[in-house]
């Protein structure tokens, strides 16, 4: 008996969670079309889904008879196992007949199931006495009318999804486009870019072919999908407003011509279709920026925003006086990684320290930005002695925690070794390069013999003597005025922008032409149009990142340029965004043409500027 009871209670215990689980379920209702036309026929659908879908009873309908009849029920699972966890849902499509003008409201469906009852929201349809489209099958989205006028702005609509409307400056926001359509779109291309005046923009990447997913909207359901991702970095506090997206989409609409004669009705059958344009806009949206605290700021905070770790390295621990030594700093994590600038570095006064080589890695994922950004800086100590390099130190403000943080590195011990001889102080600008050889580039003076004069020569009336004379003059002007180049280039932004403009447009037009014989379009319209917002942005120093048509267009008239050298430039830019985002193949043939058609558009711009 002893062993009877035992047994009992461990059957308790085992079967007590089974028993207290909550049921896994969840429930959505839609109908496939709305209006309906009067005697037509329409489908309710439920969507069950969890892991107790299969196991779930049908749900109950609420009363339809006022103004459908009921006209029978098809059903279909779908069962799949993702990393050992189960994942179901069970769809039963309701088929019934409209049979009553006017509004109405189909009242919740109710599933009850281990004591728990679920229900869905109401859905508003209604009934009108013209007879609307045949709907199509359940869960896809139907053709729209072909009549004109056609209002398809309840059917096919551009939404932004912010993350949140209220961030701090230079906080990352992310920014989703995403297209709702119940009608068929066949291809899409962007016509218009928003205005990000005020913001650093960085473009998530997206795929070719666009993920879809299905949504109930007011009881409606729509193919959802993402076209546009954008990660906005605000550059300055108050309130500021998204313009819109705006989007051209083919969309495909059925046939609904009507002939007495027996051939063109065949030819026009409903079941046809036409393409037609239709333009889609998102709707603006105001986002507040909230100004960084300036209680708690560091002192030697340079305005980084984000999530960020460093790390220190040097690639020896012992060198020599007047060798170089290169010291590694890696900073990690997220945040607007491209503006981040260099770290300050302690070091002792007789270390003689290079311009850092920069290389970052960013990446997009998880509606995140982050990577990390390496500064290598090569330095040669010039007097022995056991040295520690002093941490270096990166403050940034946490927007998580609301609270400035600095990440340090720790201290790096470095002995330096007297070298085989002194060599002076190097003066500046030489490269790494340079460096290595301090000390190893010896030249020998070889003596050679003075050439014959004539008897009488007088080197005073030489062309020689007038060049000695002559070029020193020359050479003075010529540094004075180079001297000149130079600071303008260092403290006029406008003034080196523009003298780099060209320089940078050829190099990206160079790696379009290798992109070009790889059939890689998407790629290839990105350098494009990287070669011709990077020109025009530098040549009129604006800003690249919020840079606008309309913005553009009105500077290049300020400047007086020809309207139809705007126009083709203005062109190319529009052909970039359209075929960017446009499905399809695109020959290797019409992207050289293309390189041509900008490379034109850039050379007739620089000529007017």
């Amino acid at each position: 008996m002893k062993y009877v009871r035992f047994l009992w209670l461990i059957s308790l215990v085992v079967a007590l969670p089974i028993a207290v689980r909550a049921a896994d379920i969840r429930i959505q209702a839609s109908v496939d079309a709305t209006p309906i036309g009067l005697q037509e026929q329409f489908t309710l659908s439920v969507e069950v889904t969890g892991s107790d879908a299969t196991s779930a009873p049908e749900p109950v309908l609420p009363a339809m008879d006022a103004f459908a009849a009921y006209a029978g029920v098809s059903t279909s699972q779908n069962i799949q196992f993702i990393n050992g966890r189960m994942s179901a849902s069970k769809t039963y499509n309701y088929a019934f007949v409209a049979r009553a003008v006017g509004r109405y409201e189909i009242g919740p469906v109710k599933l009850t199931y281990k004591g728990e009852t679920f229900t869905t929201a109401p859905i508003q349809i209604e009934i009108v006495q013209q007879s609307a489209p045949s709907p199509g099958a359940p869960g896809r989205p139907n053709p729209s009318p072909a009549e004109p006028g056609v209002d398809l702005s309840k059917s096919l609509f551009l939404r932004t999804v912010l993350e949140r409307r209220k961030v701090f400056q230079n906080e990352p926001l992310v920014v989703t486009y995403k297209i709702y359509t119940r009608v068929t779109v066949t291809s899409y291309g962007i016509s218009q870019l928003p205005n990000y005046s005020g913001f650093w923009a960085e473009d998530f990447p997206m795929p070719q072919q666009p993920r879809t997913l299905q949504e109930v909207i007011d009881g409606q359901r729509f193919l959802v999908a993402e076209i546009k991702k954008v990660a906005l970095f605000p550059q300055s506090a108050g309130k500021n407003t998204l313009a819109p997206l705006e989007i051209q989409c083919d969309v495909q609409m059925q046939n609904r011509k009507r002939s007495r004669d027996l051939f063109d009705s065949f030819f026009d059958d409903p079941f046809l279709t036409r393409t037609v344009r239709q333009a889609v806009s998102s709707s603006p949206l105001d986002v507040e920026v909230e100004a960084l605290p300036a209680q708690g700021k560091p002192a030697d905070f340079s305005g980084a925003v984000g999530s960020y770790s460093i790390a220190a390295s040097l690639n020896r621990d012992v060198v020599k006086t007047n060798e170089a030594v290169t010291l590694k700093v890696v900073v990690s994590g997220s945040g607007n990684l491209r503006v981040l600038p260099a770290p300050v570095l302690d070091l002792p006064s007789d270390f003689e320290v290079y311009d850092p080589k920069i290389d970052q890695s960013i990446k997009y994922e998880n509606n995140r930005v982050s990577g990390s950004k390496t500064f290598e800086y090569v330095m040669v100590p010039r007097s022995p002695g056991d040295i520690e390099l002093k941490p270096v130190r990166l403050s940034y403000f946490d927007p998580r925690e609301r609270a400035y943080k600095t990440a340090s590195t720790r201290a790096l011990p470095l002995a330096v070794t007297k070298g085989a001889e002194d060599v002076g102080a190097v003066s500046g600008g030489i490269s790494k390069e340079d460096v290595r050889l301090i000390g190893q580039d010896i030249r020998f003076i070889a003596a050679t013999a003075a050439p014959f004069q004539s008897i009488g020569a007088a080197f005073h009336r030489s062309p020689l003597f007038y060049a000695m004379g002559i070029g020193p003059v020359l050479a003075l002007g010529m540094a004075v005025l180079y001297r000149r180049h130079q600071e303008k280039l260092s403290t006029n932004v406008a003034y080196a922008r523009s003298r780099r403009a060209g320089r940078l447009a050829t190099q990206y037009l160079r790696n379009s032409r290798k992109l070009a014989g790889k059939s890689d379009g998407k790629a290839f319209y990105a350098e494009v149009q990287r070669a011709l917002m990077s020109f025009v942005g530098n040549k009129l120093n604006l800003a690249e990142a919020g840079l606008v048509t309309d913005q553009l267009a009105a500077a290049l008239g300020e400047r007086r340029v020809p309207s139809e050298v705007i126009n083709a430039y203005l062109n190319c830019l529009q052909a970039c965004d359209f075929k960017r985002f446009a499905p399809g193949q695109i020959s290797d043939k019409e992207m050289h043409d293309f390189v041509e058609q900008a490379e034109h558009a850039i050379d007739n711009l620089e000529r007017v500027l």
